[in-house]
């Protein structure tokens, strides 16, 4: 479970360090776009930069898919422990029922009733 919540953290790090790339990627796009210097853009420099853009857009597409599958199965083997213990804590009120249960009738046997709610004051 430590294993499965360290890598989703892991993943979300990689995941957020490539979406700060990609931020700076389009940054570098614009300002090459919109200069003020009157330089002439290449187009084959801008087709490449746009290129590599949508390329890391799609690998971050692809982590932030991987990191939701990760939350799902962490989501899913949550749930699945929580009903373990849910079973678990029912079963162990029941148990404590009947040994409370088997407590009052073998007191009621070993003396009157009476007896019983005076040791049980």
């Amino acid at each position: 479970m430590e294993q499965a919540v360290e890598d989703l953290e892991n993943k979300m790090k990689n995941t957020d360090a490539r979406m700060d790339t990609l931020a700076v990627q389009v940054g570098n796009i614009e300002q090459e776009i919109f200069s003020e210097k009157g330089q002439e853009i290449q187009v084959n420099s801008l087709l490449k930069s746009v290129g590599e853009v949508k390329d890391n857009y799609q690998n971050l597409r692809k982590e932030i898919m991987e990191v939701q599958d990760l939350q799902k199965q962490l989501s899913s083997t949550l749930n699945v422990q929580l009903k373990m213990m849910q079973t678990k804590f029912n079963l162990l009120k029941d148990k404590i029922s009947v040994a409370e249960h088997s407590k009052i009738i073998s007191s009621n046997r070993s003396g009157s009733p009476a007896n019983y709610l005076d040791n049980n004051k």
